[in-house]
């Protein structure tokens, strides 16, 4: 039976504490974290039996948990995970999993030295269009692939989340490149990233920022990250250009066209797969948290077991 710490206790904090419920025989919430009163209290309320901290670095400290999540600002990320794998403590790690080249290297030094486990969720590798593609590029039905791009448009310039409004958004990349390097299984050779910064005057450090990526065989890959930008449509799309066709990647389904096959195609159209079910895209309610959903994602399940 692990005990989970949580550190930081913000909305998404709360919602991973509601989410370890649903495992009782694997795991049991013992203690979150956070700087502000207000925050613990509400802690409290939905959590009556555990211990609170107002500093992380006291929870890592109590010897209450067996492992943590980090629901924490991502340029605190590696600096907490090194801590808790120093004191040998499981991690389940959010994204991006470091803040820069020097923080990768010590996170890769130290997950390698210590006898905890470290995990980073999020990844989009495991979602069931990505798997798809890379069966469909496994078969070889698409041949060789020359370029992919990837765009991950979040539109917050109407809300209150304050991190990601002055956080560079290439930075927070995993949605968008993991699944195309995915397919390839190449390591990236050069980048090159750019910024519109705050074109747009609407609080945002970076109205949107565009990176290209290539790798030693000239695969190329352009990446769009935006949370400056007022846009509505699907947040994650992706289009792979082949040998014998193309893929697109979006929320909810993949499309897919291959031109040995476009004579056999209604109106030449690409063949759609809708891969998430009715209703699973609605925002979670942290009090109601649908175990199904959640155990089908696997990974999340995967690590309490």
């Amino acid at each position: 039976m692990l005990k989970i710490g949580i550190l930081g206790c913000g909305p998404r904090g709360m919602q991973m504490g509601c989410i370890t419920k649903l495992l009782p025989e694997m795991c049991v919430l013992s203690a979150m974290s956070y700087p502000d009163k207000n925050h613990l209290q509400k802690a409290a309320e939905l959590f009556p039996d555990i211990a609170l901290f107002e500093s992380s670095d006291a929870l890592l400290d109590s010897e209450k948990v067996d492992a943590v999540i980090t629901e924490i600002p991502p340029a605190l990320h590696t600096e907490y995970v090194v801590k808790a794998l120093e004191r040998n403590i499981h991690v389940l790690a959010e994204i991006p999993a470091a803040d820069s080249i020097e923080e990768g290297n010590l996170l890769w030094k130290k997950v390698n030295s210590s006898r905890a486990m470290y995990m980073c969720g999020s990844t989009p590798n495991y979602r069931s269009k990505t798997l798809l593609a890379k069966k469909i590029q496994d078969l070889g039905l698409l041949g060789k692939i020359a370029y992919a791009e990837s765009e991950y448009i979040h539109d917050l310039t109407r809300s209150n989340d304050a991190w990601r409004s002055t956080y560079e958004s290439c930075r927070y990349c995993t949605h968008s490149l993991a699944p195309v390097l995915e397919l390839k299984n190449e390591e990236l050779v050069s980048v090159s990233c750019m910024s519109t910064y705050n074109q747009l005057n609407n609080n945002s450090s970076h109205n949107a920022m565009c990176a290209m990526y290539r790798t030693k065989s000239n695969f190329v890959v352009r990446v769009l990250t935006a949370f400056g930008l007022p846009y509505k449509g699907a947040p994650h799309t992706t289009r792979i250009f082949a040998e014998k066709g193309y893929a697109i990647l979006q929320n909810d389904k993949l499309q897919i066209y291959l031109h040995e096959l476009g004579d056999y195609v209604t109106n030449n159209k690409p063949l759609e797969i809708e891969l998430t079910p009715k209703g699973t895209d609605k925002p979670a309610n942290m009090k109601i948290v649908d175990e199904k959903l959640f155990l089908k994602g696997g990974m999340w399940s995967q690590w309490f077991r």
